[in-house]
């Protein structure tokens, strides 16, 4: 069933059920009686949200708008079993130490039973949270995340990078065997991840440009790059600098093959800064829709999303496919919610391992999450060409756990 029509049937069914739910919520671990009566727990389900909402990552602010307009909505539909979901959000401007303090105040004085938070600097907040016993949610592809021996409530949205490096070096060695590749990405372990695949499937760059985020200059990269004879280039970092990278490229008439990572190939982050005519012809293994895509135009959970930021004041994040992650995101959590045996930190996590076939509105069609190794449940990918209006699908969708990538 798709998600749009899961929230239908939950409106549909809900004037029908009312009374056996409330019955059966009060001898369940899902509610709990209270500690008089015999009531069912109304009380907020609290979920933290640390996210750089300024500072060098601010671009990644409206991935918070999504998810809050996903959980707005949930809220507004009677919430989970009767109980709202809290969302308490901070700003930590993409700084681990803030982030952690952001953690620590959403545990142990406003009671969440999770906590959320963007990108790489939340493997910085993983010892926390693995003392207080809380699950932490990560948007986030770095494979230090994967390590749930070691941090057992700790689990991420994106699929593990290194399965995009090693996919991607499939692809080239089957189709470009003799490419000299140079790679572009962040200046922390996201690349060093990102790296760790493509040697895994046998492919060595021979220049990497790790930059810090926000930068907008490569200049001097691009053409240490060419002085090595770069033939393909491999992207895998946010605004602006991929989009000031790309429109460099075109500008200076250099056109080797690009492939762009998935999550950063979208027309908010890459094509428009850049220019579709800088990008057309490149490629990307994609796993989520993008909102600003016209292939999506047309597309009921993209309508349905839409209609939830305007709904939520966040209109002007609809187009950021970053909004739509995040709205992803928290369709994931709550799913994982709802299914839980106990609504607990470790009641969640277990929901959420769980997943199988679990169909998402973030994901493009014919992919669903199921729960597998290093607590992803994002396993599929798509091989795409931008053809200089959208990206173009080929092929088959890939299961990198099927092919034994993700093991």
């Amino acid at each position: 069933m798709r998600r749009s029509q899961t929230r239908r049937g939950v409106l549909a069914l809900t004037a029908t059920v009312a009374a056996a739910a409330l019955l059966l919520t009060a001898c369940s671990g899902r509610g709990g009686p209270a500690e008089s009566g015999g009531e069912a727990d109304t009380s907020p389900i609290v979920i933290g949200a640390s996210w750089p909402q300024s500072g060098p990552a601010a671009s990644v602010a409206p991935g918070l708008a999504g998810l809050e307009a996903y959980i707005e909505g949930v809220n507004a539909d009677g919430g989970v079993d009767g109980r709202e979901i809290e969302l308490v959000a901070a700003d930590d401007a993409y700084d681990p130490a803030r982030l952690v303090e952001n953690q620590r105040k959403f545990v142990e004085k406003d009671g969440a039973i999770a906590v959320v938070n963007f990108g790489g600097i939340s493997i910085a907040g993983r010892d926390y949270l693995k003392g207080a016993s809380v699950a932490g949610f990560s948007l986030a592809g770095n494979t230090p995340l994967s390590d749930i021996e070691g941090y057992p409530l700790q689990r991420a949205w994106w699929p593990d990078v290194s399965w995009e490096g090693e996919l991607q070096a499939k692809w080239l060695t089957e189709n470009h065997p003799d490419a000299v590749v140079g790679y572009i990405g962040f200046n922390n372990d996201l690349t060093e991840s990102h790296l760790e695949g493509l040697a895994a499937g046998g492919v060595t760059p021979v220049g990497v440009a790790k930059v810090a985020p926000g930068t907008s200059d490569l200049s001097a990269q691009v053409s240490e790059f060419q002085a090595k004879g770069v033939d393909t280039v491999l992207i895998n970092i946010g605004a602006p600098t991929i989009g000031a990278v790309l429109g460099y490229m075109h500008q200076i008439g250099w056109e080797p093959t690009r492939v762009l990572a998935g999550n950063v190939a979208d027309f908010h982050t890459a094509i428009n800064p850049a220019g579709p005519e800088a990008v057309d012809g490149a490629y990307s293994f994609s796993f989520g829709k993008d909102p600003s895509d016209p292939a999506y135009a047309e597309d009921p959970d993209i309508a349905e999303y839409t209609e939830a930021m305007r709904a939520t004041g966040h209109e002007k994040d609809a187009p950021n496919a970053l909004a739509l992650n995040g709205y992803g995101l928290g369709a994931a959590i709550v799913q994982a919610i709802r299914n839980a045996d106990e609504i607990t930190s470790e009641g969640v996590v277990e929901a959420w391992d769980s997943f199988e076939g679990e169909e998402n509105p973030f994901l493009r069609d014919g992919m669903t999450l199921t729960g597998g190794t290093g607590g992803r449940v994002n396993f599929q990918y798509q091989f795409t060409q931008f053809d200089g209006t959208s990206w173009v699908p080929s092929g088959e969708i890939q299961d990198v756990a099927e092919l034994g990538i993700a093991k």
